[in-house]
């Protein structure tokens, strides 16, 4: 998804992120990136396409938060 936000412009990471963070809440997670709820869920249903229907169970989730933090933590140093 790293290479595909480059390539495009787009901010799924971003979204990615901040949907985590917000417990998964679409209400929250538009209200930190200020865009419209419609926009998250095109941008969760794109996410989806790319990592696979199951990107949201728990056990992926918890691959894909675990990544998300080592690449923030990888980029500070």
């Amino acid at each position: 998804m790293l290479d595909y936000d480059e390539r495009r412009g787009t901010e799924l990471i971003a979204t990615l992120d901040a949907y985590f963070v917000n417990g998964a809440s679409l209400t929250r997670t538009k209200e930190t990136l200020h865009i419209h709820v419609n926009t998250v869920v095109q941008r969760l249903e794109r996410i989806g396409r790319l990592l696979g229907k199951d990107w949201n169970s728990p056990a992926r989730s918890l691959e894909i938060q675990l990544a998300l933090r080592l690449h923030h933590l990888a980029r500070r140093l």
